[in-house]
């Protein structure tokens, strides 16, 4: 008997540690929801291309899947472009132990920004490790121009700006890219590398060819009416849903050889 009971026990041992191994994690809301951080070039297109070069800038997006492990997405982002801003130079009194000395500072004098606010659908690659994605979405564009005043301390901070101009209009984005993802189970994450156009069809914005200053210093702009569409190159890392190791069974021929199967008994 003492054989029999020895089995019997070990039986047990291994159901046991097989129940906490394999134990199935509960699936949550906060699975699906999707981050992604990114800076980018900005290239005028068209009639702002004639007037400005471009430049800089981030963006941030937020993302929901609405049913786990099918390609849609419902994306939120907000992309911040600085396309112009002026150098200037400086001077102030620095003073110490020894006396006064007069020294030249360079600061940003004027800056010219657009900032994005989009939402709208997204349809992207689930697995592998190169994931194509699309986006088109809808939203609003902000232009804002202010004028700096010189810093207080050479390397310090301008003590203020003034707003010379901003507006606001409807705009849209497409956008498009790839994935490049390595994890197979948890949060996925990887490096995103994409391109997107926003579409500001009939916008009105401020270059610095349009800022003007009399003798008295006091200020004149005059604002450009046209399309000011733009294409965005970038780069950045991106955290996808969250994947129970179950998830993949039906699409993973490795998993599928170990999947669990109760024991019959003989």
């Amino acid at each position: 008997m003492r054989p029999l009971a020895q089995a019997a026990l070990l039986a047990c041992m291994a159901a046991t540690a097989g129940a906490q191994v394999f134990d199935m994690r509960p699936r949550s809301v906060a699975d699906q929801w999707v981050l992604g951080f990114n800076a980018f070039g900005g290239f005028p297109l068209g009639d702002f291309a004639r007037n400005e070069d471009g430049g800089a800038g981030f963006e941030g997006a937020v993302g929901f899947q609405p049913f786990r492990r099918e390609p849609l997405l419902f994306r939120t982002h907000l992309a911040h472009l600085i396309y112009g801003s002026v150098q200037a130079t400086g001077y102030q009194d620095v003073c110490d132990f020894f006396g006064c000395t007069t020294e030249e500072i360079s600061y940003t004098a004027r800056s010219h920004t657009m900032t994005s606010f989009h939402f709208g659908p997204e349809f992207f690659a689930t697995d592998g490790f190169v994931r194509p994605y699309v986006y088109a979405l809808g939203g609003w564009t902000w232009f804002y121009s202010k004028a700096n005043e010189p810093p207080t301390s050479p390397g310090g901070p301008s003590p203020g700006s003034t707003k010379l101009y901003s507006s606001r209009n409807f705009s849209s984005a497409y956008g498009a890219g790839v994935r490049f993802v390595t994890t197979r189970f948890g949060r996925e994450w990887g490096l995103e590398l994409g391109s997107r156009v926003t579409r500001n069809l009939k916008a009105n914005y401020l270059t610095d060819g349009g800022v003007h200053f009399d003798t008295a210093g006091n200020v004149t702009v005059v604002p450009v009416q046209s399309a000011a569409n733009v294409l965005g190159v970038s780069l950045g890392v991106w955290f996808g849903p969250y994947i129970n190791w179950d998830e993949r069974q039906s699409s993973s021929p490795s998993l599928r050889s170990r999947s669990i199967r109760p024991a019959v008994p003989r």
